[in-house]
C-alpha cells in the first residue's frame, strides 16, 4: 500500500469516527447525568476561582458526590465551557474530541507491531465499535484516559522498536500514562501493569539504555508524585470503597473475583448487552459487534497455537495482555458488569480481532475463497453496524431518558429567571442531586455557594398538593409525586415522551 493511499484512507475512517462521534453530540443521549453536571460545573469553578464547589483548592481529586473524581477531565473541561459557554455541548466536546484521538492512536500502535493495511483495520473496528461510540458520546472520564493509554502504548513502542532510540519517545509515553491515570481510576491499575509487561517482553531490546529508563522512570515518579501524595494524605484512594476488596478476603475474595472477571468474557456481556444502567450501554447489543466477537474468538485459538512457535505473536501478545489486565478494574467492582470500568480493555479486543484477520489472510491460499470470507465479513459486519446505530439514535435514545436525568437542564432553564422574584423554589430531589443542575444552570461562583446563594432552594424527596398553597413559591414536582400535572404551568418531558419535571408558578407570575 502507498503511503499516500494510507494517508487518504487514514483520513477518511477519522472523517467517518467524527461523524459517528459528533451528530448530535448534545442530543443523543438527551439528558446530562449527575457525572457530567459534575465535572462541567466543577470545571467552571476551577477555571474561575481556582476552587471546586466545596473551595478546596486545585485539588488532585475532586470530592463532588464523595466519589473523588479524577483531576484531568474537570479541569480540562473548564477550558471548554469557558470558550464555548456552560451548555452540554460544551462539556461533552473533549470526550469527543479524544475519541478520535483514541483511533488515530490506535492505528499508530496497531502499524508498530504490523502493517499499514492492519493499521487501517483496527481504525474500521474502533469506528464502528459499539463500546467506543457509547463512551465517546458522553461525558465519560474512562473515554479520555482510553485514548492517552493508548498513545502512551505508541510511544512505548515506537521507543522499544526504533534503532536509534530516543529519550522524546519514552518522555512522551510517560507522559502519555501519568494524564491516563490522572484521567480516570482503573488506569491507576491498568497502566502501569502493562507498560511493566511490555518492559519485561522487550528487556533485551532496551537493556542498552538504561540511563534513559532511569530518566523517564524519574519523571514518572515526578508527574505522579501528587497523587500518590493525595492517596496517603487525602481521599485519593476513597474509591476502592466502592470495591469487593473492601468487603471480602481470602478465598471468598478470589473466588469473587474470578467470577466477576469472567462475567466480563460471557456472551451475554459482550454480545447481547448485560448491563446494569442504560448509561453503560443500549442494554440490546453488547459491546462487541458478532462479527468482532467471532474474530475475537477465532483469535485466540489462532494466536494460542502459534504462541511456543517462532511465528511472531506481538500483536497477539499485546491484544491478549491488554483484555486481560484491562478487565481487572471492572472484576473488582460491587456493579457487575460495569463496561465502564473495563473500557480499557478495549483496544486489546481489537487487536486480537485484527491479528484474526491478519491469520485469515496468511491461512487461506486461494483468493476466490479468501475474498468471499473477508467480504462475507465485511458486509455482516456492516449490517450489524447499521442496526446497532439505528437502535442507538432511535430506541437507546428514547429508553435512555430516566438514566441519563432527562430535563433537569431544561427545568432548570426555565425557572431561574423567575428568582429573583420570588420567596421559595421547591425543587424535587427524586432523581438525585438535583443542585449540581442549579449551580451548572445558574453559573453560580462556588464561593457564593458555599455562602448561601441557594438559599431560596429547597430540596425535597416528596412534594404535595400542600406545596402548591405556599406563597409567592415556585414548585417543581416530578412524574413520581401525586400532583395533577393538568394544573401545571409548564411539563417537561424526556426523550422518552414521559413527563419528568411538573412546574407551578404562583398565580401571578
Amino acid at each position: 500500500m502507498s503511503k499516500k493511499l494510507y494517508v487518504w484512507i487514514f483520513a477518511l475512517i477519522l472523517l467517518v469516527a467524527a461523524s459517528l462521534r459528533f451528530y448530535q453530540l448534545a442530543v443523543v443521549p438527551h439528558g446530562m447525568t449527575w457525572d457530567e453536571a459534575a465535572i462541567g460545573y466543577t470545571g467552571f469553578a476551577i477555571f474561575n476561582t481556582r476552587r471546586d464547589e466545596w473551595l478546596h483548592r486545585l485539588p488532585v481529586s475532586f470530592m463532588s458526590f464523595g466519589d473523588y473524581k479524577a483531576p484531568f477531565a474537570i479541569y480540562l473541561n473548564g477550558l471548554f465551557t469557558a470558550v464555548f459557554g456552560m451548555n452540554l455541548w460544551a462539556v461533552r466536546l473533549p470526550f469527543a474530541l479524544f475519541s478520535i484521538a483514541a483511533i488515530a492512536g490506535m492505528m499508530l500502535l496497531t502499524e508498530k507491531i504490523s502493517h499499514k493495511k492492519w493499521a487501517l483495520a483496527a481504525g474500521i473496528l474502533m469506528t464502528f465499535s459499539p463500546w467506543h461510540i457509547h463512551y465517546s458520546r458522553a461525558g465519560f472520564e474512562s473515554g479520555m484516559s482510553l485514548a492517552f493509554f493508548i498513545w502512551s502504548l505508541y510511544f512505548l513502542l515506537k521507543y522499544i522498536k526504533a534503532s536509534q532510540k530516543k529519550f522524546l519517545d519514552i518522555g512522551l509515553a510517560v507522559v502519555s500514562a501519568t494524564i491516563s491515570i490522572y484521567t480516570y481510576h482503573s488506569a491507576k491499575l491498568v497502566v502501569p501493569l502493562v507498560i511493566a509487561t511490555l518492559l519485561i517482553a522487550h528487556r533485551k531490546l532496551i537493556a542498552k539504555q538504561l540511563w534513559q529508563l532511569i530518566v523517564a522512570g524519574g519523571l514518572g515518579i515526578l508527574l505522579i508524585s501528587p497523587m500518590i501524595w493525595d492517596s496517603i494524605t487525602g481521599k485519593g484512594l476513597e474509591r476502592l470503597g466502592t470495591t469487593i476488596l473492601d468487603e471480602l478476603s481470602g478465598l471468598k475474595l478470589i473466588k469473587t473475583i474470578a467470577e466477576q472477571f469472567l462475567a466480563h468474557l460471557s456472551p451475554q456481556f459482550l454480545l447481547f448487552g448485560e448491563t446494569t444502567t442504560l448509561r453503560h450501554g443500549d442494554g440490546m447489543w453488547g459491546v462487541l459487534l458478532p462479527t468482532t466477537f467471532i474474530l475475537v474468538i477465532l483469535g485466540i485459538i489462532f494466536g494460542l497455537k502459534i504462541f511456543k512457535t517462532k511465528i511472531n505473536h506481538s500483536m497477539f501478545f499485546l491484544g491478549l495482555t491488554i483484555v486481560l489486565v484491562g478487565l481487572f478494574p471492572a472484576a473488582l467492582g460491587e456493579e457487575i458488569p460495569h463496561s465502564n470500568r473495563a473500557l480499557l480493555a478495549l483496544p486489546g479486543f481489537i487487536l486480537l480481532a485484527v491479528f484474526c484477520l491478519k491469520e485469515l489472510v496468511s491461512k487461506i491460499n486461494k483468493p476466490v475463497i479468501l475474498k468471499s470470507v473477508l467480504g462475507t465479513l465485511f458486509l455482516a459486519h456492516f449490517i450489524f453496524f447499521i442496526a446497532y446505530i439505528s437502535s442507538y439514535f432511535t430506541s437507546f435514545a428514547a429508553q435512555s431518558a430516566p438514566e441519563f436525568k432527562d430535563g433537569y437542564l431544561e427545568a432548570f432553564e426555565y425557572i431561574v429567571p423567575y428568582e429573583k422574584d420570588i420567596n421559595k423554589i421547591i425543587f424535587t430531589s427524586d432523581y438525585g442531586q438535583p443542585y449540581i443542575y442549579a449551580l451548572f444552570v445558574r453559573k453560580t461562583n462556588p464561593i457564593w455557594y458555599q455562602g448561601g446563594s441557594l438559599i431560596k432552594y429547597e430540596f425535597k424527596d416528596e412534594i404535595n398538593v400542600g406545596d402548591l398553597s405556599r406563597e409567592n413559591a415556585i414548585i417543581v414536582a416530578s412524574n413520581e409525586d401525586k400532583i395533577n400535572p393538568e394544573r401545571a404551568d409548564k411539563l417537561i418531558y424526556g426523550s422518552d415522551g414521559e413527563i419528568r419535571f411538573m412546574i407551578y408558578l404562583p398565580k401571578n407570575k
